[in-house]
């Protein structure tokens, strides 16, 4: 299976690409980036060839499957080149800079039966294993998501400083962090339509135009979620500083750091489990699955209508914090 990464720059390449050698027949052929320069060092890193443009990626050797990440300003265009070539695709979260976009995708992609699959990978995590075993006879409650990463200059410093600006990302760290977990939030509450009760943001480190703390509270019907998610934690990437937590009807179900989670029954018994947690954990697993699922005709464990139903929620949470994306 031929692979193509277009937007290379993207610091979440390695999390895709370091997987991808070890799957047996995958191989990736080429690179694109805006910046040629990126795009020539990335595939020489690689063992690639590169291309200026997705089409030109494609012309040159067509793909049987594309990673469309880089700037959210140019994922829609790199999405469409493969929806037109029908060529079957992941793409990085928020997959474009408007709801109307990400639309337009899933639209174009269903209308073909096009694999195009967004990674949404906590879904996958042993902590929302856990939950789904409780849900099966239990109601959820409520669900909360505290998650700090690192400072916004680790963006500037992995050559990705449009991170911080809203006209190349769309947003900030609710756009690029928070939407995992209104993601998680939809699949704890899947049988009630979201509210946004309330949000507020913040630019505490001043870098940018985009806010680097955001907290979130939704309405599912009877339950409620909270998502708070910061660049605020002096911490490599891939460390974070986290609580997840949900109640069921009859459990708690609690992660405070990688590796282990706690579920408490009413009466204080408590079980602690050996679980993955956060989406660092998840992406080998990711990238091995896709592989599968294209290869066997699959469809994707998310895919861009979870990702239109996360931007609309992600649009209710800004405008319910004043923040007008104009969508």
């Amino acid at each position: 299976m031929k692979v193509l990464f277009t937007g290379a720059s993207h610091w979440h390449l390695p999390l895709f690409s370091a997987p991808l050698r070890r799957v047996e027949g995958a191989r990736l052929v080429a690179v694109t980036d805006p910046d040629p320069a990126r795009a020539r060092e990335i595939a020489a890193r690689e063992g690639c060839a590169w291309a200026a443009t997705p089409e030109e990626a494609i012309a040159q050797d067509r793909p049987d499957l594309a990673f469309v990440l880089g700037r959210h300003a140019d994922m829609a265009a790199a999405a469409h080149a493969m929806i037109d070539a029908n060529i079957p695709f992941v793409i990085e979260k928020p997959a474009g800079l408007t709801l109307g976009e990400v639309e337009g995708l899933a639209d174009a992609a269903a209308a073909k039966g096009l694999f195009a699959a967004v990674p949404f990978v906590i879904r996958s995590s042993g902590f929302m294993a856990a939950v789904r075993e409780l849900l099966v006879d239990e109601p959820a409650l409520y669900a909360g998501f505290r998650f700090n990463a690192g400072l916004p200059q680790r963006y500037r410093d992995a050559g990705c400083g449009w991170m911080l600006s809203r006209a190349l990302s769309g947003g900030g760290v609710l756009t690029n962090l928070g939407v995992h977990f209104l993601d998680l939030m939809a699949e704890i509450f899947p049988d009630a339509a979201p509210e946004a009760a309330s949000a507020n943001f913040a630019s505490l480190s001043g870098e940018g135009d985009i806010e680097d703390y955001a907290a979130a509270t939704f309405h599912f019907g009877r339950g409620i979620g909270l998502v708070e998610t910061g660049y605020l934690y002096p911490a490599p990437t891939g460390v974070f500083d986290l609580h997840f937590s949900v109640r069921t009807a009859g459990h708690y179900i609690a992660a405070t750091g990688p590796g282990v989670i706690e579920i408490t029954d009413l009466d204080g018994r408590q079980e602690r489990r050996a679980a993955t947690v956060t989406n660092m954990e998840e992406y080998p697993a990711f990238v091995a699955e896709v592989v599968r699922r294209v290869r066997d005709g699959l469809p994707p464990v998310a895919g861009l209508a979870d990702m239109v139903r996360v931007m609309g929620m992600m649009n209710a949470a800004y405008r319910a914090g004043g923040i007008d994306r104009g969508q």
